[in-house]
């Protein structure tokens, strides 16, 4: 069937324009929106199968002056009552609606003016209703807007590939198996966490250009982990109000119960979004080979589907608060140069970044091309350093307590601007040392440990050792995908598990 295939947008880009003017008869009219839906399929497969050259052009027409002029004109125009929270972010924070901001929302309408004004009224009035009065207009980082998030951000539920696809665009990975709102946070906070990874993905300047493909892994997931309310509001801020293209979803290995929840997940989407969605099934190799033709490599994508990355999400965190911490120690000038402006518009080639360099110009680089004119930096090196080791491990070590905080941080309580800045505490000293932002099952810990002192051992036994239950389970009759421990998570789950945290025990071994 089409929908398990993508056989339907395959169809589309071979049919192109050609099948247009089939009819000889046809009414001015009739061609001509014949002729606009064949420009659409046109979009629609290079979207989804990383064919970018319509966007080169689209860069060459670019004139960044007229654009933002004619940005204005339509902010202008917008009715009030469309555009309070943005009106009291102009009041409030002016520097938030820089030329850059107002940017991304043009990037992300293919520079049409209307579209993209529209598009940035309806981001600020969602991150009014999402984040809530106090936290709308705080940074978007991890002791900013996401301070309160910390424990759905930890279940790893969406996470940001180390590198872009072949055609350039970000890839935002999700693992429906890692989602369970059962430990204590809310709908919101996991929506909210995805805003941050979209954030976080257009730190990188082509990745405005590009925009970003999901890839979502169904595989290990319960029927009760496929969240349709999340999954509707998370569509609805992709394809209106975040400052990103949604080019194309991917569902790599659907399991058996995807069959049931596949047409209620493609009701989530929007109609025009359901085209780009592509679900890849049968055995890894086939499905590499799939992916390969939508600019998805094995050596870009995680290794729980067959490819070559193995995901470390704390790591990630770690690295990204340290980034986001030299970020807030450096002064940004009052007016964005034209050095930012330039990888994006092209004007700049040396310093654009290649297609899969994701993170080249993010948090890191793009506040040095904006420190004062004569290039000195805003603060001394001392205070650098100070900023590196801001609160790591309390922010990694206090997951416990979001699911109270959280609560408290979309309150009602009218905005306040002194609250807007947030001030890290500075570490005692120079040294960073970092642990684990989620205590590890003691379990787990004493499968891994057993199973590398005995290789031999089944991963089933390993676990067992270390402490895990399985009542249901008949070693001869029992199918195993049907098996769940005592902690009702499938022995699948359990077992990939083990796999991933011995990979990553004997990489830090330098075992290989």
């Amino acid at each position: 069937n089409n929908m398990w295939s993508g056989q339907f947008t395959d169809d589309k880009q071979q049919q192109g324009p050609s099948a247009v003017n089939m009819w000889s008869g046809q009414s001015a009219d009739a061609q001509q929106q014949q002729s606009s839906s064949a420009d659409n399929d046109v979009y629609l497969a290079s979207d989804v199968f990383g064919h970018t050259a319509y966007l080169d052009g689209l860069v060459s027409k670019i004139n960044i002056t007229s654009a933002l002029e004619e940005m204005q004109t339509e902010l202008a125009a917008i009715p009030a009552t469309e555009k309070v929270a943005m009106d009291q972010v102009r009041r409030l924070k002016p520097q938030l609606l820089d030329d850059k901001h107002v940017l991304q929302f043009l990037w992300a309408e293919n520079f049409k003016a209307p579209d993209a004004a529209k598009r940035l009224a309806r981001y600020w009035d969602d991150r009014y209703k999402l984040f809530g009065p106090v936290k709308f207009c705080l940074p978007m980082s991890l002791k900013g807007a996401l301070k309160d998030d910390s424990l759905a951000l930890s279940r790893g539920y969406v996470q940001l590939l180390p590198e872009t696809d072949t055609a350039g665009r970000a890839v935002v990975y999700i693992d429906w198996s890692s989602h369970e709102p059962s430990v204590g946070y809310s709908e919101e906070s996991m929506h909210r966490v995805f805003w941050y990874m979209v954030h976080v993905a257009i730190e990188d300047l082509n990745v405005l250009q590009r925009g970003i493909v999901m890839l979502i892994y169904p595989q290990e997931a319960r029927l009760d982990q496929f969240d349709h309310s999340l999954w509707t509001t998370i569509s609805e801020s992709c394809k209106k109000s975040l400052p990103v293209r949604w080019r194309s979803t991917h569902i790599v290995h659907p399991n058996r119960f995807f069959s049931i929840i596949h047409p209620v997940f493609m009701s989530s989407l929007p109609k025009d979004v359901q085209d780009r969605v592509v679900v890849h099934s049968g055995t890894k190799m086939k499905v590499l080979a799939n992916l390969l033709r939508y600019c998805l490599p094995w050596d870009r994508i995680p290794s729980e589907i067959g490819g070559c990355i193995d995901l470390d999400f704390e790591k990630w965190l770690t690295e990204r608060m340290v980034k986001e911490d030299q970020a807030s120690c450096q002064k940004p000038s009052a007016s964005m140069p034209s050095s930012v402006l330039g990888p994006v518009l092209g004007g700049d080639a040396s310093a654009t970044t290649a297609p899969g360099a994701l993170g080249v110009q993010t948090m890191s680089s793009v506040p040095d091309q904006m420190l004062s004119a004569d290039g000195s930096d805003a603060i001394e090196s001392g205070q650098k350093q100070q900023c590196l080791g801001n609160n790591v491990n309390k922010f990694l070590m206090n997951l416990s307590q979001s699911s109270h905080t959280a609560k408290a941080g979309n309150g009602t309580a009218p905005f306040a601007a002194g609250n807007s800045d947030i001030k890290p505490a500075v570490a005692k000293g120079p040294s960073l040392i970092v642990k684990s932002g989620r205590k590890s099952d003691p379990r787990m810990d004493q499968a891994v440990q057993a199973k590398l002192d005995d290789p031999s051992l089944t991963l089933l036994d390993a676990l067992r050792r270390g402490g895990f239950i399985f009542p249901s389970f008949d070693d001869n009759s029992t199918p195993q995908y049907t098996v769940v421990d005592s902690d009702n998570v499938k022995i699948t789950q359990r077992k990939n598990q083990l796999l991933r945290r011995i990979r990553s025990a004997k990489k830090k071994a330098g075992l290989g």
